[in-house]
């Protein structure tokens, strides 16, 4: 087992992004991280305590249970969160569900054909719209 000062900076910037995520995504308590991620609390305790960093495999499942980009989560320099296709733009998880549902519904389909080219803000404020429809509108 590797002493915190031999970690790289990616390691090291793994772990601090554990740290992150337990104390801002999960009110700073491994119980609650592990439950969302599945992975052991022992484990945890290794990479908040600078003794081991996660996997490839552990990093993509704390990615998926944050919608967090994998590489992210190992520490690399990228976007933080992972690349909708859709969209082609860095998206939360909420806009994201919110695009694949128009996208699988023909009729609301129409409503974006004319804007592919939207920024994130233009998608959040037309999803923000439909919301509001929805809630007005229960049935349509």
């Amino acid at each position: 087992m590797q002493k915190k000062n031999d970690f790289n900076k990616y390691e090291q910037q793994a772990m601090e992004r554990i740290n992150s995520l337990i104390a801002e995504e999960c009110g700073g308590s491994q119980q609650r991280f592990s439950e969302k991620t599945g992975i052991n609390k022992g484990s945890i305790s290794q990479y908040t305590n600078g003794k081991n960093v996660p996997s490839n495999f552990t990093a993509k499942k704390i990615a998926d249970a944050f919608n967090l980009n994998p590489a992210w989560v190992m520490g690399f320099d990228v976007p933080m969160k992972p690349k909708n296709e859709q969209t082609n733009y860095y998206v939360d998880n909420e806009t994201a569900q919110i695009a694949q549902e128009i996208f699988d519904n023909k009729d609301l389909r129409i409503l974006f054909d004319a804007a592919r080219d939207a920024k994130p803000q233009d998608l959040k404020m037309a999803a923000d719209m439909l919301k509001r429809f929805k809630e007005t509108n229960p049935d349509g």
